[in-house]
C-alpha cells in the first residue's frame, strides 16, 4: 500500500513575504511576466484569479488553489497534466512565504502519493519552483 510522502526546500529572498504572497495568491498571472522562461503560460480556467477553488492551468498543469492570508500559505491541488497523472496517485504543493527581518524565507512542499515504487520523488519539480521564486524575488526586490 502506498503512502503519503513529503520533500520540501526553503530559499531566502530580499522581498516581503507579503509581496510574494501575493504573486502566488492574487496574481499568479505575474509569474508568467516575472519569469516567463519557466511559466510561459498561466491561463485562468475557471473562477477568478485570486478566489479559493479557482482553477488556473499552468503550462501544462491545471490546479485548483486554497489561500490562507494569515499564514501566508498557498495549498494547491493538481487536477489534471500528464506528467502527475503518469507518477501519483495525489499531488498537493504549498508554499508559505515567512517575514524575517527585512528578508522573506520561502518554504515550498509537496505531499504525495506515488502511483508505484518506481515513480521518482519530484525533487526537480521543488528544484524549478525555487527558481522560479529568485525570479520572482529579483523583480519584487527592485520594484
Amino acid at each position: 500500500m502506498a503512502k503519503i510522502q513529503r520533500v520540501e526546500g526553503e530559499i531566502e529572498l530580499k522581498c516581503e513575504a507579503d509581496k510574494f504572497f501575493e504573486v502566488w495568491a492574487r496574481k499568479p498571472y505575474l509569474a508568467s511576466k516575472m519569469c516567463p522562461d519557466k511559466h510561459p503560460k498561466i491561463e485562468l480556467h475557471e473562477g477568478d484569479w485570486d478566489s479559493v477553488g479557482s482553477i488556473l492551468t499552468w503550462n501544462y498543469v491545471l490546479v485548483q488553489f486554497v489561500s490562507n492570508v494569515i499564514n501566508k500559505c498557498v495549498t494547491y491541488n493538481i487536477v489534471d497534466g500528464d506528467v502527475f497523472k503518469t507518477f501519483y496517485k495525489s499531488f498537493k504543493p504549498k508554499v508559505q512565504a515567512i517575514q524575517k527581518g527585512e528578508r522573506c524565507i520561502v518554504n515550498w512542499n509537496f505531499e504525495f502519493e506515488k502511483k508505484n515504487e518506481s515513480a521518482p520523488e519530484p525533487t526537480k519539480y521543488l528544484d524549478f519552483l525555487l527558481s522560479c521564486a529568485k525570479d520572482i524575488d529579483h523583480h519584487l526586490s527592485q520594484a
